[in-house]
């Protein structure tokens, strides 16, 4: 699950299922969730799927929606399957909120298997997706609850910076197969966009709430800003050999201009994503790693 949101409706209805369940049964005979130790008695739930919980139906519509949001989603998924290719093979959806990129795996011929934290989003993506329900979990992406070397593909979008980078990693290695791809984003900690928001536009919103006694949920965070050339160091401790590093989900117009001109905001992004690095990586909200298990 992210921020960013929003694509548009494609591979929905009998294209997708038709396929699902014709890759069902080899689904479930290959990898199925497996219990592993768990923490301690008074672990707290973890703090972002407790946050997506009650934001499902935003989080999910966000997709379809036009304006910065549905643009920066929509851009990042097709980045993600451009470098992902069509199956065969097991691919597992780590942090897949509603299950709209397990989805577009599934339609392009590979078995999936998804988890994340907020056990309201794995109730949506089941109801996308009722063929491969057995095959959906809640589980925490630093501790996937699947055998070693159980994949051939790892996506991991929209999720790590909820989580703790170096632990997450470590886990999408170790369920990977020798030569296996990970695909994962994280948001540039450059954007101009995303300096804007994080810093002037957030506290303020908070700062008003507060003057009106009004509640206002923190939004969770796990590890600190990893800088893209931190973040090929994590890959490669991880047993991940980074190959490509790819600058995507381009916004200009900062917040509220993006709310108040969402067809302008989009439009403007769609251009400079036609014109990918050409366009400044300073206006690219999300950096998508590409990287192979050694």
């Amino acid at each position: 699950m992210t921020r960013g949101t929003g694509r548009e409706a494609r591979t929905q209805g009998t294209s997708i299922c038709g396929h699902i369940g014709a890759t069902e049964d080899a689904a479930w005979r290959r990898v199925t969730p497996v219990r592993r130790p768990g923490p301690s008695s008074g672990h707290a739930p973890h703090a972002a799927g407790a946050y997506f919980d009650e934001r499902v139906s935003r989080y999910d519509g966000a997709y379809d929606a036009r304006g910065a949001d549905g643009h920066a989603l929509r851009a990042r998924l097709d980045a993600v399957l451009e470098r992902i290719g069509t199956g065969p093979g097991d691919a597992l959806d780590a942090g897949m909120g509603p299950g709209r990129l397990a989805a577009e795996l599934a339609a392009r011929g590979w078995s999936v298997s998804g988890v994340d934290a907020s056990s309201e989003m794995v109730e949506a993506a089941r109801r996308r997706l009722p063929a491969l329900s057995h095959s959906l979990v809640v589980a925490e992406i630093e501790r996937l609850p699947f055998q070693d070397a159980s994949f051939d593909l790892v996506v991991a979008t929209g999720v790590l910076e909820y989580a703790d980078v170096e632990r997450a990693l470590a886990d999408l290695a170790r369920v990977l197969r020798p030569g296996g791809r990970a695909v994962v984003s994280y948001p540039n900690p450059s954007a101009l966009y995303g300096i804007w928001k994080s810093r002037v536009w957030y506290p303020g919103i908070r700062g008003a709430k507060r003057l009106l006694r009004g509640p206002s949920a923190a939004l969770p965070h796990g590890s600190s800003i990893v800088a893209p050339e931190r973040f090929r160091a994590l890959l490669s401790a991880a047993g991940l050999v980074p190959q490509t590093t790819a600058y995507t989900s381009f916004l200009v117009l900062p917040t509220p201009l993006d709310l108040a001109l969402p067809r302008l905001s989009e439009r403007l992004g769609r251009r400079l994503e036609r014109r990918g690095a050409q366009s400044g990586r300073r206006l690219a909200t999300q950096v998508l790693y590409s990287a192979r298990r050694i």
